[in-house]
């Protein structure tokens, strides 16, 4: 039997000019999550992150408080199948659908606006054009799509889960949103449309953990922070 345990990334610099990056507030999360790990006795025999700087920046602060303590850490493995869908896809559908749909190019010439601003709302306008971006990728209205259509995204993710080591007890995989969703999704067993629902409430550092019984994933828990105590540590953007 194998377990799966699965982080999103802490928090990002969603109004910086670099998203890909940890705020110090993203790294606090990270190193909670590590000592959450050892208070638990938790200990991992393989370890994969995807290639996203704010993806390996989390697998470090997780892997600091094991350091400091006789526990053991394998060295993380770097694996692009668990990295966010590439910006490229939204931005190339963004653009697609503003011609043709006027309320999104409203929304999105909003989000430009707060962006460039640093403005608290641009999570709001994000949140908007996100969910209508997402909802025409999956159903594949603009098919073919660069750089993937949302089931070769899939396959992406099913060749992540299908790298974790058969005779590996547990194993810790520090990812994205996206990826969080579409495991949670496979392992419900629903409809590769139904994926994108849980991309909602993932929060940043979350664990969720899978296990893995006669080739099938099946879940245990979702989207739990049982390593932040204070709730104004805990973010979803």
């Amino acid at each position: 039997m194998t377990y799966l345990y699965l982080v999103r990334h802490g928090q990002a610099d969603r109004l910086g000019k670099d998203y890909d990056q940890l705020t110090e507030l993203g790294h606090k999360q990270a190193n909670a999550l590590g000592n959450y790990f050892l208070s638990q006795n938790i200990e991992f025999d393989s370890v994969f992150t995807g290639s996203l700087k704010r993806q390996k920046q989390t697998m470090e602060g997780i892997a600091k408080a094991f350091q400091t303590e006789h526990f053991c850490m394998p060295e993380a493995i770097v694996n692009e199948s668990w990295n966010e869908f590439d910006p490229k896809m939204w931005l190339t559908l963004a653009a697609k659908i503003r011609h043709v749909d006027s309320d999104f190019a409203y929304n999105y010439k909003n989000y430009k606006e707060a962006w460039e601003q640093k403005s608290p709302t641009t999570r709001d306008h994000f949140q908007l054009l996100i969910q209508k971006v997402l909802a025409d990728w999956v159903n594949g209205v603009w098919d073919p799509v660069e750089p993937y259509t949302f089931k070769e995204y899939v396959d992406l993710i099913l060749g992540g889960l299908a790298s974790i080591p058969e005779n590996m007890k547990s194993t810790l995989v520090v990812s994205s949103s996206t990826p969080v969703a579409i495991v949670m999704g496979i392992s419900c067993k629903l409809k590769m449309e139904d994926y994108p629902i849980f991309m909602k409430y993932i929060l940043n550092s979350s664990l969720s953990i899978f296990k893995k019984s006669a080739g099938i994933w099946e879940p245990v828990s979702f989207n739990g922070t049982p390593h932040l105590m204070n709730p104004e540590d805990k973010t979803i953007v």
